[in-house]
């Protein structure tokens, strides 16, 4: 598959720190795959809720999706959006560092900065907005984007991870006889899985041994990205307001839900509730479950709506979801609840109506078994022996009238 080629360079793993005259440079892990830390995912096709709960969407969602068996928390994310990254820290990384870390590594594969950014531009168009993660388009698509040939997006994705600033958490392979088997029964051919990337900011800083700070020669940034201010406010007017603290119910019902077998997927995009708690503050006062929210979703899509697969603002979508359902104190899955719990109630007393019967049985056989041993029943058994020894005397001992 032409989606897992990944070139003869690979960056370095582990803490290591490079001087370069007078300014030291310190290269953060590389969290992605690599030949030691081999990553396959699994395919897994749309969820059963789903089917059941909106039927005539199924169309909508991808058939078939592999899930990536990464650690998103050892990867950094993009401060800012897409424009940002592809226009200004792409560029202003591949200035500093592609003569001195990208070229020696790739001599005979080289890769112009507006190629570079052309590819940064196309691949920031598939990541997640808010994070940069699940950046998985095929060679192909970017080529047909950027108009340039699939060999010439090989070498720009592999420069974007020699510079540091994109990770490939898993790369593209060709799918195994179970996978194809799973997709053709879904309806789909494809034959591989693209790579999937995270898009972040450069992972590689720079420390100046002395005040002077570094001899590099550092382009000036613009003034519409700098951070700094010019007007200096009055004392104690910038001191940055005290965030409240999560509602504790809220987190606690946040964090079960996103445990939950039966949660979508995309509710596990953040690693703890505590994103979701301001949103399920209201559902926590009024007792709501897991299994609440999770019949909430479905009964969106029953009646009608659009579920994506993964959602590009899913705090907001889950928001919109429980303004439609109105009323809170209504939990969605109370019917069925009380259903499962008289259904319950009524399998216990028929437990209970079957054992005492069982108790009962079992008295009366010991009242039969204590009657055959009582003084009515041995007198008759007595009585019976009596007569059978009378019989025998008489047939055995008593002489034939006909002999005499």
């Amino acid at each position: 598959m032409k989606d897992a080629f990944h070139g003869s360079a690979h960056p370095a793993h582990g803490l290591v720190t490079a001087s370069r005259g007078p300014t030291h440079f310190i290269v953060h892990p590389y969290r992605g795959s690599s030949r030691t830390s081999r990553r396959r995912g699994a395919a897994r096709t749309a969820p059963i809720w789903i089917q059941r709960a909106g039927g005539h969407c199924f169309d909508r969602l991808p058939r078939i999706v592999l899930e990536v068996d990464a650690g998103w928390a050892a990867v950094p994310c993009w401060s800012g959006r897409a424009q940002r990254w592809a226009q200004s820290t792409v560029p202003t990384a591949y200035a500093l560092r592609y003569d001195s870390d990208v070229r020696p590594v790739m001599p005979n594969n080289p890769v112009s900065v507006k190629s570079l950014v052309a590819v940064a531009e196309a691949r920031a168009s598939f990541a997640e907005h808010r994070t940069g993660r699940n950046c998985r388009p095929t060679n192909a698509r970017l080529a047909e984007i950027t108009g340039l040939s699939v060999r010439t997006v090989q070498r720009a994705s592999t420069a974007l991870r020699l510079l540091g600033v994109a990770t490939e958490v898993m790369r593209g392979r060709q799918r195994t006889k179970a996978e194809r088997f799973a997709s053709w029964r879904v309806g789909d051919r494809g034959r591989g899985w693209a790579s999937v990337w995270v898009l972040h900011d450069c992972r590689i800083q720079s420390l100046s041994p002395h005040p002077g700070g570094s001899q590099l020669p550092l382009k000036t940034s613009p003034k519409s990205l700098l951070t700094t201010r010019t007007r200096r406010h009055s004392a104690g007017s910038s001191a940055a307001a005290r965030r409240p603290s999560p509602d504790a119910r809220a987190v606690a019902l946040a964090n079960k839900w996103i445990r939950d077998q039966q949660s979508p997927p995309w509710a596990r995009r953040y690693r703890t509730g505590t994103p979701w708690a301001p949103i399920l503050a209201g559902p926590a006062r009024h007792g709501w479950t897991p299994r609440d929210v999770n019949t909430l979703i479905r009964d969106w899509v029953g009646t009608g709506h659009w579920l994506p697969e993964s959602p590009h603002k899913p705090i907001g979508l889950l928001a919109a979801m429980l303004a439609s359902h109105g009323d809170l104190t209504n939990r969605p899955a109370a019917y069925e609840v009380a259903r499962e719990r008289d259904e319950l109630a009524q399998a216990r007393a028929r437990v209970t109506a079957q054992l005492a019967a069982r108790d009962a049985n079992r008295l009366a056989r010991e009242a039969g078994r204590a009657a055959l041993a009582g003084p009515g029943r041995e007198a008759a058994r007595k009585a019976l022996r009596d007569i059978q020894d009378r019989v025998r005397r008489r047939r055995y001992h008593d002489p034939d009238p006909g002999e005499s």
